[in-house]
């Protein structure tokens, strides 16, 4: 695998004011010896197959000034609610650790996130010659195996195509009419499938998030069972075990490395310590992982979205939580360390190479069978 990039960014376009954050004064659960990893969805983007490009100027699958803002407030949030109200508010390297899935949106989110967490990064003057910008790393796109496993494995199209030929899914597409499948598949320049169909569901999902009119081709209803389609086929990545192997056996282990690294530290008796881990990515890797602690989602989880793990150092359990609201994993709300130790080694396979590099099934001429076209991510 090859290393890392280093990206930096600064979008100074977004805010030239950083202001600082407001204390919470319910700071009993931010522990100043708690280890966090938060996982965060990328913010409002424009669609990756727009039936109008000419409406999104950003290009397709970029974020819009919609989604750099929710990705500040959600690095306001962050700071507010998961750490201490006395962290400092100016970046260096024992602080913490930023990587973002090897897309454009992921790695200007988490650039924007960091803007908000550590407000006088930027600021010089005041004996400060120079900014400490925070870097975020990122993997290329076709060795992103650690959060792009969509990409980088042709497993994940080869797993897709077997779901699609199950009777679950051929009955999701009788329900769904595979007339309008058709028609739609034709309109809209994909693949009558419904692996396919997500990107025509995409499209109009963010239509309506930004009050675009519908497209011709397409009734109310025809926008209500595409939209359906999204809450349907995410968490339905969650059930098969082997993609969710597939997105979450090198995540857990990069986690739990992070959480060693961090006792390792607490324990040589250093005063500064890696304090969190940030993750921006996308809705697959948080459903998927939610699906490998125990904590499947039912539906699609929104923009910005937060899963957060707190490791306690003092009491040393693990808690996770999705948008401030705890789960229940596999061990329970509150899991200890055993415990967690135990899941991290279920994730683990050594299989692994083997599933990701499984061969795509061959086209098949019935509407569930292919998996889309080779531009389909």
């Amino acid at each position: 695998m090859k290393e890392c990039l280093l990206v930096w960014g600064i979008l100074c376009f977004l805010m030239t004011a950083h202001a600082q954050s407001e204390p919470d004064d319910n700071d009993n659960h931010r522990d100043s010896h708690d280890f966090i990893v938060t996982l965060v969805r990328h913010g409002d983007r424009s669609p990756r197959y727009p039936l109008n490009p000419e409406l999104w100027p950003m290009g397709p699958g970029e974020m819009t000034d919609i989604g750099f803002k929710q990705c500040y407030e959600a690095g306001k949030h962050f700071r507010q609610t998961q750490l201490p109200t006395d962290f400092p508010s100016r970046w260096n390297p024992d602080l913490s650790y930023h990587q973002a899935r090897g897309l454009d949106r992921t790695i200007q989110c988490a650039t924007t996130m960091l803007q908000a967490i550590y407000p006088d990064s930027l600021k010089t003057g005041s004996g400060n010659e120079f900014a400490a910008v925070p870097p975020v790393y990122a993997y290329p796109l076709r060795d992103d195996y650690f959060l792009g496993f969509t990409q980088a494995c042709t497993g994940y199209k080869a797993l897709i195509g077997g779901l699609q030929k199950s009777p679950l899914w051929q009955k999701k597409a009788e329900e769904m009419g595979l007339d309008r499948i058709r028609l739609w598949a034709k309109e809209s320049g994909h693949r009558p499938t419904l692996h396919a169909m997500m990107s025509l569901a995409d499209a109009l999902h963010i239509r309506k998030l930004h009050n675009l009119p519908l497209p011709e081709f397409l009734t109310p209803r025809d926008e209500q069972q595409l939209e359906g389609l999204i809450d349907w086929f995410m968490p339905q990545m969650g059930k098969d075990s082997r993609i969710v192997q597939l997105a979450s056996q090198y995540l857990v282990k990069a986690i739990d490395q992070r959480y060693q690294h961090y006792q390792s530290c607490l324990e040589s008796g250093k005063t500064t310590c890696e304090y969190f881990y940030l993750l921006s990515v996308s809705d697959s890797n948080i459903l998927t992982l939610m699906t490998a602690l125990g904590s499947p989602a039912e539906s699609n989880v929104p923009y910005t979205s937060m899963l957060t793990l707190r490791f306690s150092a003092s009491n040393r359990t693990v808690q996770v939580s999705l948008n401030d609201e705890p789960l229940a994993l596999s061990c329970g709300k509150t899991c200890s360390l055993e415990q967690w130790g135990q899941l991290v080694a279920s994730v683990q396979s050594s299989d692994w190479p083997a599933l990701c590099q499984l061969k795509e099934p061959e086209a098949h001429s019935t509407p569930d069978i292919s998996t889309g076209t080779k531009k389909e991510k």
